[in-house]
Parts: C-alpha cells; structure tokens; sequence
C-alpha cells in the first residue's frame, strides 16, 4: 500500500469509496501513484557535505568547482540556514562567481551600446551573447588541493 500525500487523501478516500460506481479500479491506482509520496524524496542519502565522528563538518562539495575540499585547506563562509552551516561554494568560488555575473551584465550593456552606435551589426547580437555566456559559465582554475568524489578525499 502506497503512502499517499496528505494533502490528496481526501480525495483519495472519496476515490476509494465511489470504486465500482463509477469509478474504476485502473483510474484508482493511477491516482494512488501520482497522489503517493515518493519513497527517498528528500532522503536519497546523496550530500554535498561530511561530517565527522563527533558531527563536524569537515569537507563539502564545492558547487562552483564541483569538487571536494576539506574545510581545513579551503575556506568556505558561514551560512545558517543550510544544512552544513557553510554556503555550498568556497569563497574563491563565491569571487569568481560573483566576478562572471558582473562581467556578463556590463557586456550585455556594452553591446546594447555597440549596437546603437553601429560597431556591432544586429545579425552580429547572438553571436557576441554566445561568447560572454561562454565566459559567464567558465570554470576558473583554482589552486588548491580538491577531490572529484568523497570517497578520494577520504581516502587521501
């Protein structure tokens, strides 16, 4: 038997009394599988954090480089309202996102500004947008010491 959200088990209850009167028993398991709580949702065990023995936090999975630091070699700064207590980006991470970000929006303006004066024909837009979105989601390189999966910072 399937958990059924509790938001639809109203109506999941009306469905199951009203099965042979109109309702069928197919429509009835339809409903029940899309109005069913998903086994794992919310707990698939995958983190972007370790803690230790004792409960500290001591690598996290940098969403901007994609890799694995101990918290120790990298500095991450504090953020309360995640899970680890640290943002999911390392603080060179967070600069060189924040660095990208800027540089897009001032080269979008500047082409808007090339475009009006003529140094940059209309058919031409697409292509420069292209390249600073190519440069907006560049990966900077970093260098310290980071791991493609836990296991390997573990095991270093």
């Amino acid at each position: 038997m399937a958990t059924i959200k509790k938001a639809f088990q109203p109506i999941m209850s009306l469905l199951a009394a009203s099965i042979g009167e109109g309702v069928t028993q197919e429509v009835y398991n339809e409903a029940e599988a899309l109005c069913s709580a998903k086994v794992g949702a919310g707990g698939s065990g995958v983190t972007t954090s370790h803690r230790d023995d004792e409960g500290n936090v001591v690598a996290i999975r940098c969403s901007y480089f994609g890799q694995w630091f101990r918290i120790e070699d990298v500095e991450f700064g504090k953020k309360a309202g995640s899970a680890s207590g640290y943002n999911p980006m390392c603080k060179a991470a967070v600069s060189a996102w924040t660095k990208q970000q800027a540089t897009f929006k001032a080269g979008k303006e500047n082409l808007l500004s090339e475009v009006a004066a003529g140094t940059v024909a209309p058919d031409q837009i697409d292509n420069h947008i292209e390249a600073l979105e190519a440069e907006r989601t560049a990966t900077v390189e970093h260098d310290f010491e980071g791991y493609e999966s836990l296991e390997d910072l573990l095991a270093a």
